[in-house]
């Protein structure tokens, strides 16, 4: 059975697998950063609905967006896993979360 990319060299290091992924796949470095965002902000604010019985979504949009930034900043270290203009994005929606979060008012904190 034929792979529809050549599989990358795993010997050298798991970067060199991400960047030779990046490559043949471009949107698979974008999944991984909408993954983490999105399990961020479900996990946690469905974790804190069922303890407190209410969820911060602003809260929660703000820690995802910093963790992905967080991440996107580290995958900018690799040459080719992720471009400037993606990292923009990721920021920009960092700071809209923010914004969004700062202009909902404090909930009883």
């Amino acid at each position: 059975m034929g792979y529809l990319f050549a599989q990358p060299n795993l010997t050298s290091g798991i970067d060199d697998a991400l960047i030779s992924t990046a490559q043949a796949v471009p949107i698979f470095p974008i999944m991984i950063l909408v993954f983490i965002f999105l399990m961020v902000l479900i996990g946690g604010s469905s974790n804190q609905k069922r303890k407190l019985g209410t969820a911060d979504i602003p809260f929660w949009a703000v820690l995802a967006g910093m963790a992905t930034t967080l991440l996107a900043l580290i995958m900018t270290l690799g040459e080719g896993i992720i471009d400037l203009t993606t990292l923009g994005i990721v920021i920009a929606v960092t700071i809209m979360c923010a914004v969004w979060f700062f202009l909902s008012g404090v909930r009883g904190e």
